[in-house]
């Protein structure tokens, strides 16, 4: 409903506070309150001045607001000390990301390792082999796939870790083993690349003579790599992430291991001899798998379970009886290739690549385990903070708190005035009630003719009078409770208000389960009345299409509505409450249009539709005729929507 309420002024506004001063400085000199003198503590003070009432206001805060400050400096602390907290396990959740990303780029410079060292022994080796048998081999994807393979898995890796000087100087690669640099390798991922392909261009040319130089590249990359990861594991010491990425670390070593041990492994099964000085790096490597093992274990107990059902598998029972093999007659020179040496190699290839495969998986479960892990840390680091704020709140709440009680303690110094002021005050409210009372019951022009007396009924020659209700509203409201039924009435009703509050039209108050509205009266606009009225219905027509009923989402809002032009009567009934009632035929016509009309329709008479031809800019579709008991048949139409083709459209 629109209602408008004229401000004050300024200069009555002025005038009020001047009469309010004056009344309570009378006040206080009545009761000679001028030279009253309070002694609190050391300190005498006037209550009746401002400034003692405010020495009064800082005395009272004074005691309280100690313990709170305290309060508030403790929580402050301790919020500096979660927020610190919360940005250590970010950091922490970063590095096992980081480390994550590496982890994978490491396996595949792993795989790139075995698939090298069987590459260049093969080849050494040619002679003696049925070459097919290594082209149709499952498990072997070609060296030049591989190459790319992992230059794909090092374009993946974000950001190329930071990798301290010193680690690459303390891992320094034997003079000429491959002519790459490595002190050059790790300042970026680019000269990695650049790096790493002279080595593969020695590979691909042959050019690599010695078990030691397949080596010495690649174990001095997952060193330095690894290395890197355990500086980054020990910054992570205060988290409960530590045990998981030292587990995660030595399961990596591990696997590393079997990858320098398959090396050796691959060495002998395909030339039938190594050195003794490759024997004891064989020996060495594959003692520091199980210690490896073993120690992922102990730190993350879980994988027992997992390395039990890889234990049980063929492949790593294979591998296992290869490695006896291998330490058993590694030294033996009299040994030589035989085709069912071949065959082994082969099927020990395919064998400790499954196996490693399978301690990969493992690995990845880990990893998961330890982002998990990492973002319940996070989540913690976070409730924590939330915590805090809540600390925080509920101080400044109860400062508040304090700070009003302080306030309403000023009572006793104002004793005299009380009175006075509260009189006023009261007389101010009332009035602003019976202004605001006015205005929520009557049209603004109606209320400014009660103010001066001029009440009166007045007939107006052509208004248009709208009614709407909710189709089944008794099916939307039966099964629900008080609560939601309050709810969903506030909300449909206030949707009305805002929407009316755009047009030129009045809320009349009406005692049954429908609205009406009507356009034209109390303040004379012409013909247009019967254009607000139109595109009101419009605008709640498509109002109700996105309403929500609160405790029916599900559940579309249905209006029926209809509205009708013709003369009518307003008069102000009551005179405790006035009200702006609406007297004619036309109401009871309107109304009865509405109750034959249908959901989410609108239904008008002949006489409004020939209105809205003479305004212009709406459509209308015939609807037919109606008999109604009041007026006996007319014609209706729907009225359909704005007409974009006529003229002076209604905004």
């Amino acid at each position: 409903m629109a209602t408008t309420k004229e401000k004050p002024s300024g200069g009555k506004r002025n005038s009020h506070q001047s009469e309010l001063e004056t009344a309570i400085s009378d006040v206080r000199s009545s009761h000679g309150m001028e030279d009253t003198i309070w002694r609190v503590g050391c300190y005498k003070i006037n209550p009746t001045t401002p400034s003692g009432q405010k020495f009064f206001i800082l005395h009272m805060l004074v005691l309280p607001l100690i313990p709170i400050t305290a309060l508030v400096i403790q929580n402050g602390v301790t919020m500096n000390t979660l927020m610190g907290y919360s940005s250590r396990v970010s950091t922490i959740r970063k590095q096992v990301r980081g480390a994550m990303e590496i982890a994978v780029f490491i396996q595949n410079i792993q795989e790139e390792r075995a698939e090298v060292a069987l590459f260049i022994f093969t080849n050494q080796s040619e002679a003696n082999f049925n070459m097919s048998e290594f082209q149709t081999n499952k498990n072997r994807i070609g060296i030049q796939e591989r190459f790319s393979k992992t230059d794909r898995a090092l374009e993946e890796v974000p950001t190329w870790p930071n990798i301290d000087k010193s680690l690459t100087i303390q891992k320094k690669l034997p003079v000429g083993t491959i002519g790459a640099d490595g002190s050059e390798a790790f300042k970026s991922k680019l000269k990695f690349q650049i790096q790493h392909e002279v080595f593969r261009v020695k590979v691909r040319e042959g050019r690599i003579g010695e078990i030691t130089e397949i080596l010495a590249w690649y174990e001095y990359i997952n060193d330095v790599i690894l290395d890197h990861l355990d500086d980054e594991i020990k910054s992570t010491d205060r988290s409960g992430v530590w045990r998981y990425l030292i587990s995660f670390k030595n399961l990596l070593r591990a696997i590393e291991n079997i990858g320098i041990v398959s090396v050796y492994g691959i060495r002998y099964l395909t030339t039938g001899n190594v050195t003794t000085q490759n024997y004891i790096k064989y020996v060495e490597h594959d003692t520091l798998i199980w210690e490896y093992l073993n120690s992922s274990i102990h730190l993350a107990p879980y994988l027992e379970k997992k390395f039990r059902r890889i234990y049980s598998g063929e492949a790593y029972k294979f591998y296992r009886q290869s490695d006896k093999v291998i330490l058993n007659n590694a030294l033996d020179l009299e040994k030589s290739v035989s085709d069912m040496s071949l065959k082994s190699s082969l099927k020990y290839f395919d064998s400790i690549t499954l196996y490693m495969t399978q301690l990969r998986e493992a690995l990845g479960e880990l990893r998961d385990d330890i982002l998990a892990v990492a973002q319940e840390e996070l989540n913690e680091a976070e409730a924590g903070k939330t915590v805090g704020i809540a600390i925080l709140s509920f101080i400044s709440v109860v400062t508040l708190i304090f700070y009003f009680f302080v306030k309403n303690a000023l009572a006793v110094i104002r004793v005299f005035a009380r009175e006075v002021i509260e009189k006023v005050g009261e007389l101010e409210q009332e009035k602003r009630k019976t202004e605001k009372a006015f205005h929520d019951f009557l049209p603004s022009s109606v209320v400014r003719d009660i103010k001066k007396k001029k009440v009166s009924a007045e007939e107006f020659s052509c208004v248009t009078v709208f009614f709407g209700d909710i189709v089944d509203f008794n099916d939307l409201t039966t099964d629900c409770t008080p609560s939601e039924l309050i709810e969903f009435m506030n909300l449909f009703y206030s949707n009305l208000d805002a929407r009316f509050a755009k047009f030129q039209v009045y809320n009349v108050l009406t005692m049954a389960d429908d609205f009406m509205v009507v356009s034209g009266m109390p303040q004379n606009i012409g013909d247009r009345h019967v254009a607000e009225i139109a595109s009101m219905a419009l605008d709640l027509l498509a109002g109700s299409v996105v309403f929500q009923i609160p405790h029916k989402p599900n559940t579309k809002l249905i209006l029926r509505m209809g509205f009708h032009s013709g003369p009518a009567l307003g008069v102000v009934a009551g005179t405790k409450i006035p009200n702006f009632c609406v007297m004619s035929d036309t109401v009871t016509i309107a109304k009865e249009i509405e109750k034959q009309g249908e959901g989410m329709r609108i239904l008008i008479s002949q006489a409004s539709k020939l209105l809205l031809d003479k305004v212009g800019g709406f459509r209308c579709d015939p609807r037919g005729t109606l008999d109604l008991a009041t007026k006996g048949q007319i014609e209706t139409f729907w009225l359909v929507g704005p007409d974009n083709t006529g003229v002076d459209q209604h905004n």
